[in-house]
């Protein structure tokens, strides 16, 4: 479980939550990627200079833990939506990336393809309005939220507490 929860705790800072430091804000498009920032080696002992306190951290893992969870939702309402237009998951992704190389879709498919992509938005504004609540009701600023998941991001230490935290 340790390893599930530092693999899911990367994934969430390299995209899924620290997109929620773009997402909650409204800057972010889809999917929400963090923006690589400088990396900032920190020890243990650093945690206080950075005023992170263990509450604070808990109530950063437990926003983690929430939007893991908004997230995988969100992930399987887009698949029905895609699959409800006649798509397969695949094919959608597959001409969003090729869309601006303009591929040749027939209008049926091309009409599938802006149901599915509209669909995929609004579940995408759905999902930013829920990560935004979630990361307040874990006991956090969205903007405390991003300082900590920064700093979390680039300090191995702080990362092994949170994923601590997130196997209790």
């Amino acid at each position: 479980m340790d390893s599930t929860n530092n693999k899911m705790l990367k994934q969430l800072l390299s995209k899924g939550c620290l997109g929620v430091v773009i997402c909650a804000t409204g800057f972010g498009g889809f999917p929400a990627y963090s923006q690589p920032g400088e990396v900032i080696a920190q020890s243990s002992s650093e945690m206080a200079e950075q005023n992170i306190s263990q509450q604070d951290l808990e109530k950063f893992a437990d926003a983690i833990a929430d939007l893991r969870a908004i997230d995988e939702e969100t992930q399987q309402k887009m698949i029905e939506a895609v699959q409800a237009t006649g798509m397969s998951p695949e094919e959608f992704m597959k001409i969003g990336k090729q869309e601006d190389t303009q591929m040749n879709l027939s209008a049926d498919k091309q009409m599938q393809f802006e149901e599915a992509l509209e669909a995929v938005r609004e579940l995408n504004e759905e999902d930013r309005k829920k990560k935004r609540v979630a990361v307040k009701e874990a006991g956090l600023e969205i903007s405390r939220f991003n300082e900590i998941g920064k700093i979390v991001e680039n300090n191995r230490d702080l990362q092994k507490k949170v994923v601590e935290i997130l196997s209790q």
